[in-house]
């Protein structure tokens, strides 16, 4: 019953299978180790994290001190200054997500290449369908165990972070906890995104190196070249950066001059970004930068965060690269889907 033609899946089986490819990548070598290197590099994180807050904590005091009265911090001109911001502790999560964009992949494509091409070149997918389970049962039911384990994989650094926080005596506020947990939802997506690209090649190549090689060349396109080539378009779409006028400009030629900076970076940003969209990479760093920032939907002085902030609004704001970080994956899932479904292996 290999089953070319596919039938009403059968969700035991696909539980069953799903379950041993959990339980196998949590018992291979090459995944363990790569999630112990990826350990190290969170707590690094972690620790660069920390001391980053503590920094920008002391130099926040330091202005507090100089404004001198804590009544009239929000009227001071210090205030206007962007250094005058209450440090957060999303900023040491958004450390550990800037580990993730760098490395997370490297998990995501360790768990995926070798899904198909790795049973295909040991023979052993044949005697797996050679059993009473139907295609579309056993390509759901890796896909289903390989996103169990990133799923776990993703949860595990915030963890470290936020026991690292409170052992560290800081407080976590609910809305904090509401964009971690957004912030990790995004790294599952993220990690999902190359997980999808991994198993895709591992469909179309007879063996796990050319479906690893293949894998790590779309990163590397999406992490250095995708970058690159959007500030490159960026830069030609906006034109020159106008020129600081001389110190005896009249008013109204320093005001120009603000409105022609301005306009600059709004072009060469949205062509950035619209660029940018097109990679999960830029998606998922727009998405936890975006939520960490303090400045966005809180108290402007303080960038804690207070009061109510409507998520609803925060996250319209960048709904595309949402849709684009769920549309990468699905893409690549279901290329991978039909690949299998039309897989010779005779």
């Amino acid at each position: 019953m290999s089953g070319d033609v596919p039938m009403k899946i059968d969700l035991s089986r696909v539980a069953i299978i799903a379950r041993k490819e959990f339980a196998d990548h949590l018992t291979d070598r090459t995944f363990l180790l790569v999630l112990a290197l990826f350990g190290i590099l969170t707590f690094l994180a972690l620790e660069r994290g920390l001391a980053s807050y503590e920094s920008a904590l002391q130099w926040y005091e330091f202005l507090l001190e100089r404004a001198g009265n804590v009544d009239t911090v929000s009227t001071s001109p210090l205030t206007t200054s962007s250094s005058f911001v209450l440090p957060s502790v999303l900023w040491i999560f958004l450390s550990v997500g800037d580990q993730l964009l760098l490395f997370g992949p490297v998990l995501a494509i360790a768990t995926g290449f070798d899904l198909i091409s790795g049973e295909r070149s040991t023979r052993s997918l044949r005697m797996l369908l050679s059993r009473p389970v139907y295609r579309d049962e056993v390509i759901t039911g890796k896909a289903v165990g390989g996103t169990a384990v990133l799923v776990l994989a993703s949860v595990v650094p915030y963890l470290l972070a936020l026991g690292a926080v409170l052992v560290a005596g800081l407080t976590v506020t609910p809305y904090d906890t509401v964009i971690v947990m957004l912030c990790w939802g995004a790294t599952a997506l993220y990690l999902l995104a190359y997980f999808g690209v991994a198993i895709a090649f591992s469909a179309f190549s007879e063996d796990g190196g050319r479906a690893l090689a293949w894998a790590m060349a779309v990163f590397i396109l999406f992490s250095t070249v995708v970058p690159y080539a959007a500030s490159y378009a960026a830069g030609s779409a906006a034109g020159s950066l106008p020129e600081w006028p001389l110190d005896d400009t009249l008013p109204d030629e320093i005001q120009r001059y603000l409105e022609e900076r301005s306009d600059y970076y709004a072009t060469y940003n949205w062509v950035k970004n619209s660029v940018m969209a097109l990679s999960p990479n830029g998606n998922y760093e727009t998405i936890t930068g975006m939520l960490v920032d303090p400045h966005h939907g809180g108290d402007a002085t303080t960038g804690s965060l207070t009061g109510t902030p409507d998520l609803a609004e925060a996250l319209g704001q960048f709904w595309q690269n949402i849709v684009g970080l769920v549309a990468f994956p699905a893409i690549f899932l279901a290329v991978a889907y039909v690949r299998f479904m039309r897989l010779d292996l005779r």
